[in-house]
């Protein structure tokens, strides 16, 4: 069995699916991470990582650009229905680490919330 950590920054906002066996929601994650090193010409290469994940709190917690660690299997898939396509790999994430601070905005109505919730009771 091969673990992969992968880090890297969100390229897309998570968009959920669900899972028709299941009916279970999932995610499909794609980030970018640039390598350490320099291309010949000087160019820095960057490496896009597609990554499986299981659970809303991506949806809650993430967005285009925030820094993200995903921990998991690899997992090679294959294309059914375009059989000239390579196959390629993804993460299937046992566990996703946020690495970015939250939204600034978010965590402000998060505190004005609690207040509400305070001043009621």
């Amino acid at each position: 069995m091969l673990k992969i950590t992968a880090i890297g920054n969100l390229t897309n906002d998570v968009e959920l699916k669900m899972n028709e066996t299941t009916g279970k929601p999932y995610a499909i994650l794609r980030i970018a991470s640039d390598r350490r090193y320099k291309d010949k010409s000087g160019n820095r290469l960057t490496d896009f990582i597609s990554i499986k994940v299981r659970a809303e709190r991506c949806a809650e917690f993430a967005w285009k650009g925030c820094k993200l660690a995903a921990f998991g299997d690899f997992e090679t898939i294959t294309f059914e229905n375009e059989p000239e396509r390579q196959p390629g790999f993804l993460i299937k994430a046992s566990d996703v680490e946020f690495l970015s601070p939250r939204k600034v905005e978010e965590t402000a109505q998060e505190l004005e919330d609690e207040s509400v919730r305070e001043v009621a009771a």
